[in-house]
Parts: C-alpha cells; structure tokens; sequence
C-alpha cells in the first residue's frame, strides 16, 4: 500500500430535535462539538482537586515545564504530525519541536507545541528572534510560552511539523484539492490522499490510536467503491464516527442528483441517529472546518 503526500503552493438547523418518541434531545454532528456552558465548566472545575498551576504573568516560565509534560505531548500529538514541507519553516499553526537552552536542572530540554505568532514574522527558524508557542501541558488551556532566540539550542535542528489530514478521494476530487493545497499548507495542514479503500479496510481497534483524527470522505469515491467491499468501508467509517474521529464529507454542489451523500449511505439521520456528518460543499469550506475543529481538539487537550 502507497501513501502519497503531494504539497504544494454554513445556517444551521436548530440545537433541540424532536425525536420519534417526542422528546427533544441534542443533536450531534459528526465534526462539531459543541463547548459546554460557561457555567457548567465553572461547576465542573470548582469540584476538580487537580492543584491549578500559578502564572505570574500571560506566559508561563520556560523553567517550570517538566520533560514528563513534554513527552506526554509528543506521544499524544506526534501520530497527527506530517513533516513541514519545507525545514526549519515556522509559521502560526505550525507545530515545533525544538531544544533549548535549561535555565534549571529539572527544567525540560526540549519544548513542543503549536507556534501562535512569530517575530518578526513569519519564515524559517534562523530569522525569528521571538515567538509565541502553545504549550498542550496547561489545565484547562494549553500554556502560552514566550520563546526569544537565545532560549534555542542551535546545535540541535529545529523540527517544524503540519497536521495530516487524510482524504478518501476519487481522481476528479483530488483533482479539486490539488488547486487549494497551498492554502491548507498555509494554514498548518497537510492533505495524506488516498484514492483507494485498503487503507480504510484496514483499521481496527488496535491500531486507533494511531489513526488521524481530522478525515475527508468524498461522496464520489465512495461510489467508486466496488460493492463487494462496501459493507466493511460502511462499517470502518462507522468505527470512526463511534471513535470521535473527525469526518468530514465532501460533496459539492455538482452532486446533487447523482450520488447520494455519506450520511445516506450511511443512513445518518438529523435527530435521529448518533452521528451526522457535516458536508461542506467545497474546499476553502473543508479547510474552514478543519481548522475549526482542530483547533478546538487543541486548545481542550
């Protein structure tokens, strides 16, 4: 099996259903999870016993991070990490792994997280003298570092990674996303296409952890898909939803009357089923989604 990464340069219906029984529930969509409220979060964290770590100010001291928090970032983001196309590039969104300079002993060598802004702007490492990373390590937010170039250890090479994101897409869909592929890069993401169904046959709960969490399912390539294999992709992507991995379904407006969405497919049913995948009908609303949903995985981890 071969993976191919090529880089280059919605009203919404109402929250409260009416369900069959009558009862007004919640919807899910597949891909957008809604925040709780502001006062159930309070309650929530006024009975967590955690002890909450103290801030002087907007950043947290480069001093105080443990390389334990370090490594347990690395292993629960590293499966989503793709290479940046270019080394050494840093830009918002971009996700770096880097050494520094220990002002103390216990103090982690190395930083990761996800780069917010850069001084003087964006580009490669060698010509940022200031940048603002998030750290995934804070409770309930990532912690905000400031990281000036003298806090780097430039023997060591900087590493500069984009999130993956993986699409099941027919020839003509790639097609469509090759056009707006420097856009996703941009902004932090790298498209991993896969045209075939292997991929997706293979998945099991054993190797879940592993899998990405940010999917696109193009309605086409599934109606590529030979019938004698349809029942198991219908299953793995079930799986997937039941996982809480994002899916996306890429249906665009040229569809309409000749395949049937994934939530059909599927039978996926607003208020009446689970899940409910969310369509955008081209990319720049693909890459608005992704972004959004991402982002959001990110700032609760």
């Amino acid at each position: 099996m071969t993976l191919e990464l090529r880089l280059r340069r919605f009203p919404f219906l109402p929250d409260l259903l009416q369900t069959g029984n009558r009862e007004p529930r919640k919807a899910h969509f597949l891909g957008k999870k809604q925040a709780d409220p502001v006062e159930k979060q309070d309650q929530s964290q006024g009975n967590d016993n955690t002890p909450q770590r103290q801030k002087t100010g907007k950043y947290r001291p480069l001093s105080d991070i443990a390389l334990g928090e370090v490594a347990e970032a690395l292993r629960h983001f590293m499966p989503q990490m793709v290479p940046a196309p270019v080394e050494g590039w840093v830009a918002r969104n971009y996700f770096c792994e880097l050494a520094v300079n220990q002002e103390i002993r216990d103090q982690s060598p190395i930083f990761f997280g996800r780069v917010n802004t850069c001084y003087p702007s964006d580009g490669n490492v060698q010509n940022v003298e200031q940048m603002e990373m998030f750290f995934p390590g804070g409770n309930p937010r990532p912690d905000l570092l400031n990281i000036h170039r003298t806090d780097i250890l430039w023997q060591r090479p900087v590493q500069t990674y984009c999130v993956g994101i993986k699409m099941y897409l027919s020839e003509m869909e790639l097609e469509d996303f090759r056009r707006s592929e420097n856009i996703f890069i941009e902004k932090g993401f790298a498209p991993i296409y896969e045209t075939g169904a292997i991929d997706l046959i293979d998945i099991n709960e054993q190797n879940q952890s592993s899998l990405l969490w940010l999917n696109v399912v193009g309605s086409e390539w599934f109606a590529s898909i030979p019938d004698s294999i349809q029942p198991e992709i219908r299953e793995r992507l079930h799986a997937l939803a039941d996982w809480g991995n994002i899916l996306l379904n890429y249906h665009p407006k040229r569809y309409a009357l000749r395949y049937l969405s994934i939530n059909e497919e599927l039978d996926f049913n607003y208020g009446f089923t689970k899940h409910y995948l969310l369509t955008p009908q081209d990319t720049n609303q693909v890459l608005q989604m992704v972004d959004e949903k991402f982002s959001q995985i990110f700032m609760r981890a």
